[in-house]
């Protein structure tokens, strides 16, 4: 017999939406409203600037682990990640002015991104994310973030970085897939989005879709009792019905939805499932505030492409 799903009640979603429009950030707002009460893109333009810096990258916590003011590699992806699913058009001018900081920061000897600034332990910050005795790994080459910032070029400046470098990228991250058994869950997703962007060659995505097909199932937390912890649930790589990596993980993808549907908190919230330990606890408190509202409205837009939110009555 086959099980019932689990659906987010009516009033379980408003609790959450009350959360949102009280209690997150005004980014966070902006986008719930423009993504289930018809609100305008243009709010979520005008949070996300100012988020924005000079130089045209993104800082100021838009990655709440990483309080520090200056750009990085790190937030200015979230930004693009959150302009890929409002749909924002790359001629816009902040967008290319996002674009611009990609192509001076690129290490063109290296073709790598350094994901966070050098002088990140001057703020408050995730411990993982000190720099201490870690320098080689911060300034090697990496899926992540460099994948994902592949396809922000590709969906729309690759002139701005040149064809031949943009070729090279591709070819050393393919090289990077084919030469690994197991990947790192960050990476992976970054990859992730890599393959989500539209410009990406047919010959290249369809690599990349093979080698992740490979690699996925080695990733992929499939055992409910291991998500109290921080691990990489199903619906964090199949976050849509149609994904091309549901095959033989339809089970644990229900599951997962029911799971997120039961863990939601009395208050309508899901929060994180880490925490900075000891390291800047007062700072922690407000990131960890800041993630519930985002951590909130994601799973939010999960359970809407499956179409597990409950429809709210009609009043009479």
């Amino acid at each position: 017999m086959k099980k019932e799903q689990k659906f987010l009640s009516a009033d379980a979603f408003k609790k959450a939406a009350l959360f949102l429009n009280t209690n997150a950030r005004h980014l966070e707002r902006a986008r719930f409203e423009n993504i289930f009460a018809s609100g305008s893109v243009g709010n979520v333009w005008i949070e996300l600037l100012k988020f924005q810096n000079a130089d045209g990258g993104f800082g100021h916590a838009l990655e709440p682990d990483l309080r520090a003011p200056e750009s990085s590699a790190l937030c200015t992806s979230v930004a693009f990640q959150i302009m890929r699913c409002h749909k924002i058009p790359e001629r816009e001018p902040f967008v290319r002015h996002a674009i611009r900081y990609l192509a001076d920061t690129l290490d063109r000897n290296a073709l790598h991104w350094r994901i966070i600034p050098e002088g990140i332990d001057a703020y408050p910050h995730a411990p993982w994310w000190n720099q201490e005795g870690r320098e080689a790994g911060f300034n090697a080459f990496s899926l992540n973030p460099t994948a994902e910032i592949l396809g922000i070029v590709l969906d729309g400046c690759v002139d701005d970085f040149g064809r031949d470098i943009v070729s090279r990228h591709m070819d050393r991250v393919i090289d990077k897939l084919d030469s690994v058994q197991k990947i790192e869950m960050h990476d992976l997703l970054c990859c992730l989005r890599l393959l989500e962007t539209d410009n990406l060659p047919s010959t290249v995505r369809g690599r990349i879709l093979e080698a992740l097909k490979r690699l996925v199932s080695g990733s992929i937390a499939t055992n409910p009792d291991q998500w109290k912890g921080y691990c990489l649930r199903p619906l964090q790589v199949i976050h849509r019905p149609d994904s091309p990596f549901m095959e033989g993980l339809e089970e644990a993808v229900a599951l997962n939805l029911d799971y997120e549907i039961e863990e939601q908190m009395e208050n309508g919230t899901w929060s994180p499932t880490w925490s900075w330990g000891d390291q800047f606890p007062q700072a922690w408190e407000e990131a960890k505030r800041e993630w519930t509202g985002v951590l909130t409205l994601e799973k939010l837009i999960t359970l809407k492409h499956f179409n597990r939110i409950a429809p709210i009555a009609p009043r009479q």
